[in-house]
């Protein structure tokens, strides 16, 4: 199986919370397909729980060094000017942040070039998930 995973849905798998058991094996049973923003998207994440105590500098350091590895064996959708005329286009249609639309514009475009809505889309974020269900795609909410 294949999958598009957001940032959130990553950032719940390598960070103990109440779903990450069910996102991690996800993350074995899935071709994981990303965003070129989720490199930084995730990292950010990462940094911001150790700012706020969430996490330690060592749990920090650890959980990045693992997803960074990780990333490198995904299928990454890069940031291209389609990506980002998509994204605009998302913008006008739904509530959603800048970084939002710039996921599922990767997850659209990538679609688009396969020519069918197949691979689903998991997400933590309610709009997100939303706006991905309107555009067609099917979503699995992490």
């Amino acid at each position: 199986m294949t999958g598009f995973f957001d940032a959130s849905a990553i950032v719940g798998a390598y960070i103990q919370q109440e779903e990450s058991a069910a996102l991690r094996r996800m993350m074995v049973d899935y071709r994981i397909i990303v965003s070129r923003l989720s490199e930084v998207e995730v990292v950010s994440a990462f940094s911001r729980l150790r700012r706020e105590e969430a996490i330690t500098g060592p749990q920090c350091d650890r959980v990045t060094d693992a997803f960074l590895v990780d990333f490198g064996g995904w299928v990454v959708v890069e940031v291209t000017s389609s990506v980002t005329a998509t994204a605009r286009g998302l913008l006008r249609r739904h509530p959603l942040r800048a970084g939002d639309a710039l996921q599922l514009a990767s997850a659209l475009t990538l679609d688009g070039r396969l020519g069918r809505a197949s691979n689903p889309f998991v997400a933590g974020d309610r709009r997100l998930l939303d706006a991905a269900g309107a555009e067609g795609l099917p979503v699995i909410v992490a």
